[in-house]
């Protein structure tokens, strides 16, 4: 299985996303940005950190992987969202007007790989009617999944654990986090 998470822009959660989906899947996370803290999390043996000039490594078929890239698509981003199954675009909704550089990563996208999912991120109360009403208007009838904000995803990364080792681990934790697990793994169906 291989899966692409990317935005042209930054801060929409595409590390947390991928690494939430890594550690409930325990899949490897190949990625392009320097600052990601995925070697840390999920340990140097199941993660990859890309130069600018290093190749698109080449992955054997049975190993589940997820491309967690950011900025201006170059030639590996495009391989890599050929070679997905699934793309997803998180978009945190701030604006219809901060939405205009998802808009572009997807007509992007689309070029190279139809299945894209809408990961609307850190979803509060009305941003999906918002963000949904935007992408009408560009006709988009990509699905819009929702991860709403939860303290889950912090702590998650914080304790190298998944979201499902949180739950079960914890009593109190199982009710405040099945829901963020509940979403993730929403995600996750739409590969199979």
């Amino acid at each position: 299985m291989r899966l692409t998470v990317w935005n042209l822009k930054g801060g929409q959660g595409k590390t947390v996303l991928s690494l939430a989906m890594a550690m409930l899947k325990d899949m490897y996370v190949v990625t392009n940005d320097v600052h990601s803290p995925i070697d840390e999390v999920i340990g140097e043996d199941r993660a990859l950190r890309m130069g600018m000039r290093d190749a698109l490594p080449e992955v054997p078929d049975e190993i589940d992987l997820i491309y967690d890239f950011g900025g201006y698509p170059d030639a590996r981003v495009i391989e890599a969202a050929k070679n997905s199954s699934v793309v997803f675009v998180p978009i945190i909704y701030e604006s219809p007007l901060e939405m205009q550089v998802t808009i572009n990563a997807i007509a992007e996208i689309e070029k190279y790989n139809p299945n894209i999912v809408i990961v609307l991120n850190k979803a509060k109360a009305g941003d999906y009617e918002r963000a949904k009403e935007v992408f009408d208007q560009f006709e988009y009838e990509y699905p819009i999944a929702e991860v709403k904000k939860s303290t889950a995803f912090s702590r998650a990364i914080e304790k190298k654990k998944s979201l499902q080792e949180l739950v079960d681990e914890n009593p109190l934790f199982s009710f405040h986090y099945s829901k963020p697990l509940e979403q993730v793994r929403s995600l996750l169906k739409y590969i199979s």
